[in-house]
């Protein structure tokens, strides 16, 4: 019997010889699909679960305030355009919060002097804007949210229509936020 299984589903044959000719392109194109990356990189897409936090949910909610617009502290900011995901971006965030909670520090800037300018390089995100949100101790991705979107500074990085792009990590509960405008 041969089985193979992708996340969407499995196929088995009992009578492997039987497969003819014309059903083998078929079967090819089943293999190369299902070990396809769900996301290319800095690509847009959506992921729904990814460096540690559920990816298409923070995104929803980040693309709504900036679809309808918000008051940062006392500034009304209008609507801008959505974010899309950049798997670049957030292996950069997800690096900064493996490291805050490894050397057990809460800063933009690391130990070492790195920067999230630095960060990004890292990845080989070229970037125009950059910009970053970080946050400790709040264990889901609503109730990061909320803490930045209730205190201005972040709450004006979320809102800067300047950024096109975001990406989100997590290590433990130390969470940061990439945002960015590729050149």
């Amino acid at each position: 019997m041969i089985k193979i299984r992708s996340r969407q589903f499995t196929l088995s044959a009992k009578y492997p010889m039987r497969l003819t000719f014309s059903a083998m392109p078929a079967l090819m194109l089943l293999l190369l699909v299902s070990c396809k990356k769900e996301t290319d990189p800095n690509a847009g897409g959506r992921p729904e679960f990814a460096y540690n936090v559920k990816a298409a949910t923070f995104l929803d909610m980040i693309n709504n305030v900036r679809k309808s617009g918000c008051k940062c502290g006392n500034k009304n900011m209008p609507p801008v355009a959505a974010l899309q995901w950049s798997d670049l971006l957030a292996k950069a965030a997800f690096d900064h919060s493996e490291d805050m909670s490894r050397r057990k520090y809460f800063e933009h800037k690391s130990p070492d002097g790195t920067t999230v300018s630095d960060r990004f390089r890292t990845v080989g995100y070229r970037y125009s804007w950059a910009g970053e949100n970080i946050a400790r101790g709040q264990t889901t991705e609503q109730e990061v949210f909320n803490s930045w979107i209730n205190s201005e500074r972040h709450c004006r990085n979320i809102m800067n229509g300047e950024f096109k792009e975001t990406g989100l990590g997590r290590s433990e509960n130390y969470w940061t936020q990439t945002l960015g405008a590729s050149q």
